[in-house]
C-alpha cells in the first residue's frame, strides 16, 4: 500500500467521481477495517464482518461516528456442503490434499507454545467466543444496493471460495471493480477448494485480472527458518503457502466493454484510477486516465503529473517523462552495481558476516511487519472455527 498516495486525495477531496460514497466489504476484519482506507476520508463507507464477538463489539465502539459498521457474522454461502462434502474434503487421501502447513515450523511452534492467538490477541487472554451467526453477501446486500459495492475484501483463513460463492450477485451486479483476497496455493484438488488455482480461475471468469501478489514462506519443522514477525507464522524462507491476492477490472485493455459488455463510466474510471495508486499501481492509474480522457476531462493531465511527481522526478510533467523514455529507453535501466568489497577470507569472518545479515534481516523482517495487521496473527485460525 502506499503510504502518500499521489492522487486519491485529490480524487476524494474534489470528488471526480460524483457524490457517492466508496463502498467496501470486508469480510475477515479483525484488526479493523485496514488504515489505509483512511485515504477515502469521509467518503468510505464500510460494513465489515467479523466473526469473534469481541473483537466485533471493540471495533464497533471504535468506529462510532463514522460510516464504517461491523457485523459479527460468518460470511459463507449456500450448499457448499453438496458441492464439496466434508467427508471429502477431511480426506486428505480422497481429495488429493497437500497441504503441507502440519510439517511447518509454525505448526511445531504452535503446539509447542499451546498459545490460542485469539483469545491471547483479541480477547486478552479470555476464551474466544464466535458468533454462530452466518451471512452470505448476496443475501446480505440489498439487491438495490449492490452496484453501489466498489470493493471487496476477504480474509477468512481458509474459506475464502465460500464466500466468492456467495458474492455471484454482488458481482454481476457490476458495481465491484477490485478484490483483495488470501489464498492458499496448496489444498485439496477439487473444483471447490480453497486454493489459488479456484479462486484465480473464478475471478477470470468474473472479469478480473490479477495485478498483485504477496506470497508467505514456511519453513519446514525439520529445520526452523527465522520468523517475519513475533509470531509463530510465516517465516523468511521456505516452502510458499499463502499469498495474498489483489484483482482489478483491467478497464484499459482494448476488448474489455466488448468482451464483459461492462461499460466504463466516469465514477468507474475515477474510482479505479483511486485504487489502482492506493495499491502502488500508478502505471495502471496513468493507463487509466489516458485511456478515458473523453470521461476524466480536464483534470486527466494533472492528476497525471502528479503521478510522475510521485515517482521523485524533477519536473513532474508527464509529456516530459514520457518524451524522455520515448528518447532513451536505456535510462530506466537500473544503475550499474556498486564496486563489490572482496569477501573475507577466513572461515570465522565469512561465518561472523553470515550472522550479521542473517540478524539485519530478522530486524529489517520485524520493523515491516509491525505495521502490518494484526490479522496475520490469526492464521491458519480454521482449526479454531466451528464446524
Amino acid at each position: 500500500m502506499r503510504t502518500a498516495p499521489e492522487i486519491v486525495q485529490r480524487i476524494v477531496s474534489e470528488r471526480l467521481w460524483g457524490e457517492s460514497d466508496f463502498f467496501l466489504l470486508d469480510v475477515g476484519a479483525s484488526g479493523g477495517v485496514g488504515k489505509h482506507w483512511a485515504f477515502f476520508g469521509d467518503r468510505l463507507r464500510a460494513i465489515a464482518f467479523e466473526p469473534l464477538l469481541a473483537e466485533a463489539e471493540r471495533l464497533q465502539r471504535a468506529a462510532a461516528g463514522s460510516k464504517i459498521t461491523y457485523e459479527a457474522a460468518f460470511a459463507t454461502c449456500r450448499d457448499y456442503d453438496q458441492m464439496f462434502p466434508p467427508d471429502l474434503r477431511s480426506d486428505r487421501i480422497r481429495s488429493k490434499n497437500n497441504d503441507p502447513y502440519p510439517r511447518t515450523s509454525a505448526a511445531r511452534a504452535q503446539e509447542v507454545m499451546r498459545i490460542n492467538y485469539p483469545e491471547h490477541v483479541f480477547n486478552a487472554g479470555a476464551p474466544a467466543e464466535y458468533t454462530d451467526r452466518r451471512v452470505v453477501l448476496d443475501e446480505f446486500i440489498p439487491a438495490a444496493e449492490r452496484p453501489s459495492v466498489d470493493f471487496l475484501k476477504i480474509d477468512t483463513d481458509g474459506h475464502d471460495i465460500e464466500v466468492l460463492l456467495g458474492a455471484q450477485g454482488l458481482v454481476d451486479a457490476g458495481g465491484i471493480l477490485g478484490m483483495s483476497i488470501e489464498a492458499q496455493f496448496h489444498g485439496a484438488s477439487d473444483d471447490h477448494a480453497n486454493t489459488f488455482a479456484t479462486i484465480d480461475g473464478w475471478m477470470r471468469r468474473n472479469g478480473f485480472s490479477l495485478f498483485d501478489l504477496e506470497i508467505y514462506r514456511y519453513s519446514r519443522g525439520a529445520l526452523p527458518a527465522p520468523f517475519k514477525i513475533d509470531s509463530p507464522a510465516q517465516t523468511l524462507t521456505g516452502q510458499v503457502l499463502w499469498g495474498e491476492a489483489v484483482y482489478f477490472r483491467d478497464l484499459a485493455a482494448p476488448d474489455y466493454e466488448r468482451m464483459w459488455s461492462y461499460p466504463p463510466t466516469r465514477e468507474r474510471v475515477f474510482k479505479l484510477a483511486a485504487l489502482f495508486d492506493l495499491f502502488r499501481l500508478p502505471d495502471c492509474a496513468a493507463e487509466l486516465l489516458q485511456t478515458y480522457r473523453a470521461l476524466t476531462g480536464d483534470t486527466c493531465d494533472f492528476l497525471l503529473d502528479q503521478l510522475v511527481a510521485g515517482l521523485g522526478r524533477t519536473p513532474g510533467v508527464y509529456r516530459e517523462f514520457i518524451a524522455a523514455f520515448d528518447r532513451d529507453p536505456t535510462a530506466w535501466y537500473p544503475p550499474p552495481a556498486a564496486k563489490k568489497e572482496p569477501l573475507p577470507s577466513t572461515v570465522p569472518e565469512r561465518a561472523a558476516m553470515a550472522a550479521e545479515i542473517a540478524q539485519l534481516q530478522q530486524q529489517v523482517a520485524r520493523l515491516k511487519s509491525k505495521s502490518a495487521d494484526l490479522i496475520e496473527r490469526l492464521k491458519r485460525r480454521d482449526e479454531h472455527l466451528p464446524r
